[in-house]
């Protein structure tokens, strides 16, 4: 059955998806790494992404590596958006934590109707972010975008909201939950270790009897990278 811009199927869709998103944080994509990503064989990469360029919704070149068109983009995103309506709901109205819904949402996002997509809008109130801090796009494939920098460049004194965690690895997430680091807190950094060492920040809480020392948290530089934060308006000097 055609779904998303004449995607056949859900292959297809899953590896836009893949594209896109490696797209984010890198120039060129390659084969090589899309197959990682896919967790499939280069050859099988190497094939589904040729059925991508008949299809008109990729382009590659040796020089600029793998590329989304405007219509690969598109579907992408409209993935992207059922996905990310997926967790919330999933969150909301069923019940699950956030290291849940990854794997929820993946086994469910090519079941679920038009329709369904809709309502679950509708319940959630037209949520504008997934539980995990991604942009929930729009039915056009529009995005808001945030002007936000990982915690691995704050330097100390600087304050902000954490926003974004670029990482859903389950067992992460069930950490950053311990440590209260999930979207929506404000952090402030205390201190940055030299030669790549970790970062020292204080976490809010609202509990009046909290010890103070409790809300400090050591992070570590790769996990810092994946955090991702609103830096506070500075006051006017």
């Amino acid at each position: 059955m055609r779904t998303f811009c004449n995607i056949i199927t859900d292959g297809m869709l899953d590896y836009l998806v893949a594209i896109y998103e490696l797209g984010e944080t890198s120039d060129r994509i390659s084969t090589t790494v899309l197959a990682q990503k896919m967790e499939v064989s280069p050859a099988a990469a190497s094939s589904m992404t040729k059925r991508l360029t008949e299809s008109g919704h990729v382009v590659r070149s040796p020089a600029a590596g793998i590329r989304l068109t405007d219509q690969g983009r598109l579907a992408a995103l409209q993935l992207l958006r059922r996905h990310r309506l997926l967790e919330v709901f999933l969150i909301e109205v069923m019940g699950f934590t956030w290291d849940q819904v990854k794997a929820e949402a993946m086994r469910l996002e090519h079941a679920i109707s038009a329709e369904f997509e809709k309502r679950m809008e509708i319940i959630c109130n037209f949520p504008t972010h997934c539980p995990h801090g991604d942009p929930v796009p729009n039915e056009d494939g529009q995005v808001k975008k945030e002007n936000l920098v990982s915690l691995a460049e704050l330097r100390p004194g600087q304050t902000g909201e954490l926003r974004r965690v670029a990482n859903h690895n389950a067992p992460m997430l069930r950490y950053l939950s311990q440590l209260n680091l999930v979207p929506g807190y404000q952090i402030k950094v205390l201190n940055v270790e030299p030669f790549d060492g970790p970062s020292i920040v204080q976490v809010e809480d609202d509990a009046p009897q909290t010890d103070p020392e409790s809300l400090v948290k050591i992070i570590g530089r790769s996990l810092a990278k994946r955090l991702f934060v609103k830096l506070a308006e500075q006051p006017a000097a």
